[in-house]
């Protein structure tokens, strides 16, 4: 399902898994597969389009399916937590990164803007910037 035609973000209850290497993409199909809503923000690089946040996927889950297959879905390494419990993700920050999205996914970049640094230029300032708001409100758990 192409994030333009998903039911509404506040429907569901929002987590992120941390893939493996370079298989967010087969993530996100994977868990679309089993019913759970995502979101998989790209940019445009050089070889062509890559995720806004490296490694990480967006993940809906509506309040009549269990959260529990999530864990043992193909190409997920973990689910973010906050201490024993998984990580809720705010709406407000699926809004906000979903309407910067465009029909097909894509984020349009641009100069990097001090009070935004979840869409600066940089991979790894945006990835930094998603992981300092996961401290503020939730803490990744290793594998």
């Amino acid at each position: 399902m192409h994030h333009a035609d998903m039911p509404p973000f506040g429907d569901a209850t929002w987590q992120l898994v941390y893939t493996k290497a370079r298989a967010e993409r087969w993530v996100e199909l994977n868990l679309r597969r089993q019913n759970f809503l995502t979101l998989l923000p790209l940019v445009r690089g050089r070889a062509g389009f890559t995720p806004l946040f490296p490694r990480y996927v967006f993940v809906g889950i509506a309040s009549d399916l269990s959260a529990r297959p999530i864990a043992g879905t193909r190409g997920v390494q973990y689910i973010v937590h906050f201490g024993s419990q998984p990580a809720r993700v705010p709406l407000e920050v699926v809004l906000d990164v979903n309407a910067r999205m465009d029909a097909h996914g894509v984020v349009q970049l641009e100069r990097a803007d001090p009070e935004d640094p979840l869409f600066a230029k940089r991979a790894r300032e945006r990835t930094r910037a998603l992981l300092l708001f996961a401290q503020a409100g939730f803490r990744v758990k290793s594998a």
